[in-house]
């Protein structure tokens, strides 16, 4: 049980509870008062039993869901740690920092491709993690964007705590708006992010927020892609979302020269290729 409990499970959503109850007890209660108290039983009783089994069935799929990604996320931390060896405590991987899942699949890129750099859309505890890996290589340096202040301050001095300074810097950039094609997006102020072309091979994009716009991320590839090299790889963070999916799409239709793979984790990564 304590399993189970640790979770934290939201499985049930209201929209679920409510309105059917509503609308059985209204029936009950038409029925009773106009028809005939057995006729309402008759009627209602069978409803009340379907609607629960359904909610039962809901729920069983809900939970099964849950401990997958519960066993994806302990995997992944499993694998993180094997492959790195923190010197000090490393910062939540909950809430709105980058999940366990995540910071694996970047970690996976990193062993494979050996970056000499990395451009990271908002930074947190996967800077701090893949410098780590970077440290360990000898190699590698990432450039991480932010538009917050506070947190990419706190960042900034967690990376001075793991003795990481050499590998990452945070950028300030604030969100300006900007010109993506000939649409208007509130995006990353780029104009004093200086870098030479073609020098980078992993992108990770997990910011701006999605309320900031619609389609907040898709300015990254546009923006960005001149920077990339010809085996430059591309990652997505909550590409389970509708917007990051159709943003996807966008940048296949933008970037033929890319293809897609999509992992289903809790909030889903895409992944972006060049072409063989």
């Amino acid at each position: 049980m304590a399993y189970f409990d640790e979770l934290n499970l939201k499985i049930v959503d209201n929209k679920y509870i409510y309105p059917p109850v509503i609308i059985l007890a209204v029936l009950f209660g038409v029925l009773f008062s106009f028809v005939d108290f057995h006729l309402a039983v008759v009627i209602t009783l069978p409803l009340v039993v379907l609607y629960f089994s359904l909610l039962i069935f809901h729920t069983y799929r809900g939970i099964i869901k849950e401990i997958r990604y519960q066993d994806e996320r302990n995997q992944a931390l499993f694998n993180i740690y094997s492959l790195v060896k923190p010197t000090a405590p490393l910062p939540y991987l909950s809430g709105w920092a980058a999940f366990p899942e995540l910071i694996n699949t970047i970690l996976g890129e990193v062993k494979t491709l050996k970056p000499d750099y990395i451009i990271e859309i908002g930074s947190g505890s996967s800077t701090i993690i893949t410098s780590y890996l970077l440290q360990e290589h000898g190699q590698g340096f990432i450039h991480s964007l932010d538009h917050d202040e506070f947190y990419g301050g706190k960042t900034k001095a967690q990376l001075a705590q793991h003795g990481l300074s050499d590998y990452a810097e945070i950028h300030f950039t604030p969100l300006v708006d900007q010109s993506v094609g000939s649409n208007k997006y509130t995006w990353y102020d780029l104009s004093a992010f200086k870098l030479e072309e073609n020098s980078v091979q992993l992108l990770v994009v997990d910011g701006p927020p999605e309320k900031t716009q619609r389609h907040a991320r898709y300015p990254a590839l546009p923006l960005l892609e001149k920077y990339l090299d010809k085996n430059a790889v591309v990652i997505l963070d909550d590409a389970g979302r509708k917007e990051e999916q159709e943003s996807v799409q966008m940048w296949l239709k933008e970037f033929p020269g890319f293809e897609h793979e999509f992992i289903p984790t809790e909030k889903g990564i895409s992944i972006l290729r060049r072409k063989a």
